[in-house]
């Protein structure tokens, strides 16, 4: 288990509530409990880290000429104050150049207290949420300063586009604000690592928790699923935003088939899934194999081997992505005809909420990317080789960025693993 480092505890925050439109207080605030429920969850991060966090994006609102970012991505607002819960309506934060405002339903002041940092939460009547986005617009047009833009990320379909309407009906100036926070994240500090690496170890846990399932000689994929499921979630903190998926035979070279209650037979058994730490994900695609390799599995690994051989021997501080991309292609070409593939030879990954872990600016290495790789960048390779509608094999690894090369955070050798 990765050390927990003393530097990293949160204090306990106490944020101003305020009801939206009128909203009365809930009386179970002033029970004796409620005075203890700040203290319950203790963030994963320090006060300091997030402070660190509020400054860059204000900074970044400073340089645009921003009065303020409505956030409603949930793991960006995660990100910038720390909140999180299972309800799933819009849960927006809004960040000004100098305060951060929270808006929940009443029932989400506990998980508020419980994990935020934001300065202000705002909240209403649970029933209310059909209609709260226009008590939210109404707010956020008064806490702008006068003639400034807000920053909102229309291309997300976290953003509801009922909201986009109500703040322009308020007269809010809006200015895209796509990726304006996630740019931020694709550079992972020493304790956003940390989560990361301990992902990696749960992550290993279900491949070890697969093997033993798939042994059995009736397993069936729904089963495997159940074993990597119980392996990820026994020791969490938190449950991967995606996955897992779990296919054999010819389903698995259809992309993105995934367990039914098949038995598995003789041949390569396809696994995805991550392992995951306070939200932070360590994704890795592995493959099992019962019985020996067929010739058409054998050509599916050398493709797969090819790839993160090119990406991790590539792959360095200041290196171009389509540099990466381009020496990761070579490898694989000729490509046979029938091998479906995306050439997509890596994503960023972290922190994400569902209904993927893709959830990040879209700095991806592909030949088009021609910006460099930043130290503290953390990839996903997802090295998957489809014979289309015949079988598939997937070999890849979660890996960040150093100045000096590419170190691989998941655990476990990038082959077929015999069950």
């Amino acid at each position: 288990m990765v050390p927990v480092n003393p530097a990293d505890q949160s204090s306990v925050h106490h944020p101003d509530l305020v009801g939206l439109g009128g909203t009365p207080r809930p009386a179970w605030l002033e029970v004796p409990a409620a005075a203890r429920v700040p203290d319950l969850e203790p963030r994963p991060f320090s006060d300091d880290e997030y402070r660190e966090r509020l400054a860059r994006i204000r900074d970044r609102l400073s340089q645009a000429n921003l009065g303020g970012v409505l956030v409603f991505r949930p793991s960006s607002v995660e990100y910038l104050c720390g909140y999180h819960s299972m309800e799933r309506v819009p849960q927006p934060l809004l960040v000004t150049r100098s305060a951060a405002f929270l808006y929940v339903p009443d029932l989400e002041i506990g998980r508020a207290l419980a994990s935020s940092v934001a300065d202000t939460v705002l909240y209403y009547g649970y029933t209310q949420a059909p209609t709260a986005l226009a008590l939210v617009a109404e707010h956020t047009a008064r806490a702008l300063p006068d003639g400034t833009r807000l920053a909102v990320e229309f291309e997300h379909t976290s953003t509801p586009p009922r909201a986009v309407e109500l703040l322009r009906r308020h007269g809010v100036e809006l200015a895209p604000g796509d990726h304006l926070v996630e740019d931020l994240r694709l550079v992972l500090s020493p304790a956003e690592l940390r989560c990361v690496e301990e992902a990696a170890v749960a992550t290993q846990r279900g491949v070890e928790a697969a093997a033993r399932a798939a042994g059995d000689p009736d397993a069936t994929d729904s089963v495997i699923a159940a074993a990597v499921t119980e392996a990820l979630l026994r020791d969490a903190t938190s449950t991967s935003a995606w996955g897992p998926v779990v296919v054999a035979g010819p389903r698995a070279g259809v992309p993105h088939s995934s367990w039914r209650r098949e038995p598995v037979g003789d041949g390569p058994v396809f696994l995805e899934f991550a392992g995951a730490h306070h939200r932070y994900h360590a994704p890795v695609m592995r493959t099992l194999c019962r019985g020996g390799p067929t010739a058409d599995a054998q050509r599916l690994v050398e493709l797969s081997q090819g790839v993160l051989d090119a990406v991790l021997g590539t792959a360095a501080a200041g290196v171009p992505c389509a540099d990466v991309a381009r020496r990761a292609s070579e490898a694989i070409v000729p490509l046979p005809d029938d091998v479906v593939f995306h050439h997509l030879f890596g994503y960023p990954v972290g922190l994400a909420h569902p209904p993927h872990w893709m959830d990040s600016a879209p700095f991806h290495i592909t030949v088009d990317n021609r910006e460099p790789l930043r130290e503290g960048m953390v990839f996903h390779i997802p090295a998957s080789f489809r014979s289309f509608g015949r079988a598939c094999v997937g070999l890849s690894q979660t890996f960040v960025v150093e100045s000096d090369g590419a170190r691989v955070l998941t655990h476990g050798a990038a082959g077929l693993i015999p069950v």
